[in-house]
């Protein structure tokens, strides 16, 4: 229900504009008609015109990002582009999605969807794009696709990320930047930080671990390894963790209690510890930066890719200077990068 007198709605359709724009434009629009929409007796408690409008303006967006990507480098007059179309469908007045499909003879072979595009928060699912496991495994899923096809792919997910669309998961495709990418992470707890204290009478002790650290968890051990945390309250004054208690009995009276404390610090991280091994072993120097839990790799290609450690948040991020540069782009220059991260990506639980 596209309003073709509108002037703006007929320069967004009879202008070559790149895809960024053409999300911007046709999302402005939509909004516009939207509230056209709510503000009228006729038109704001009906469901089916609404869902029908989201379809048309959703569809109005598949077809300029088609446009876009027939001018965009390494889609422009390509084979991949003879074969790609999307497909706009409507759930509902408030959600649609787009599907993009690769046809061949006899079949269409779905590639992904953008899922609410006509939103600030739409984002991509992959559905058959090439994964960390194919492009690493020499015995496993192979990647289906063809050189050319790679290539296609990899500038198709460029443009949608210029766009703004993200994958919202980092085990989805290996055609995602590497700049940005980040995961949840494994912390040592075989080493926790510890302090003890002999009862020397029942009542009231204090136990006390000194650490900067984001705590993860606690437990306080008598000589039995029996756990009386229970029997007292923690509480965190800043620099560290202390454990209170004024009902210590009379059985622990000669024991010793120890605070048993496990924190998150990028001092603790399996991953890190495989990732410097691994870069070692490819004659790749791995350094600490300035930046509390932050790592370098100095790559020979003179770029550096940074790996930091979020203790609070018990996640890891990686950093390139290119924005653009996709996982499986590095990890062609560098496999020992490919092997790393299938060890410790939160589908490979290794280290997660």
């Amino acid at each position: 229900m596209l309003n073709l007198n509108d002037k703006e709605t007929l320069d967004i359709i009879t202008t070559q504009m790149e895809a960024a724009t053409a999300r911007t434009r046709t999302t402005l629009k939509y909004e516009e008609r939207v509230n056209q929409f709510s503000s009228s007796p006729v038109w704001s408690a009906n469901d089916t015109a609404q869902t029908n409008l989201i379809h048309e303006f959703t569809e109005l967006l598949a077809n300029k990002l088609v446009q876009s990507f027939n001018a965009t480098q390494g889609l422009h007059e390509t084979d991949f582009m003879d074969r790609f179309w999307l497909q706009s469908t409507a759930t509902d007045s408030e959600h649609s999605t787009i599907t993009a499909f690769l046809a061949s003879d006899g079949d269409n072979h779905e590639l992904m969807s953008i899922i609410d595009p006509l939103s600030t928060y739409g984002y991509m699912v992959a559905t058959n794009l090439p994964t960390l496991l194919q492009i690493t495994a020499q015995n496993g899923p192979q990647i289906d696709y063809s050189e050319s096809e790679m290539k296609a792919l990899s500038a198709l997910t460029k443009a949608l990320y210029a766009t703004g669309y993200q994958f919202r998961s980092v085990d989805e495709t290996v055609l995602q930047p590497v700049a940005g990418l980040t995961f949840g992470t494994k912390f040592d707890n075989d080493k926790p930080l510890t302090n003890s204290a002999t009862i020397t009478e029942p009542g009231n002790v204090r136990l006390f671990v000194e650490t900067d650290d984001p705590v993860a968890s606690f437990h306080v051990y008598d000589d039995e390894g029996h756990d009386w945390m229970d029997l007292g309250a923690a509480s965190e004054p800043g620099d560290g963790l202390a454990w209170e208690s004024t009902t210590i009995p009379d059985e622990l009276v000669g024991s010793n209690l120890t605070l048993s404390v496990n924190v998150h610090s990028d001092q603790n991280v399996p991953a890190l510890d495989e990732l410097f091994v691994t870069a070692a072993n490819n004659a790749i120097l791995m350094r600490e930066t300035t930046r509390e839990g932050q790592y370098v790799l100095a790559l020979p290609d003179h770029n550096d890719l940074t790996v930091t450690v979020d203790a609070e948040q018990g996640n890891i991020s990686l950093g390139y200077p290119d924005a653009t540069v996709q996982v499986v782009e590095l990890v062609h220059n560098y496999a020992f990068l490919g092997t790393w991260l299938r060890g410790v990506l939160p589908k490979r639980p290794a280290f997660n």
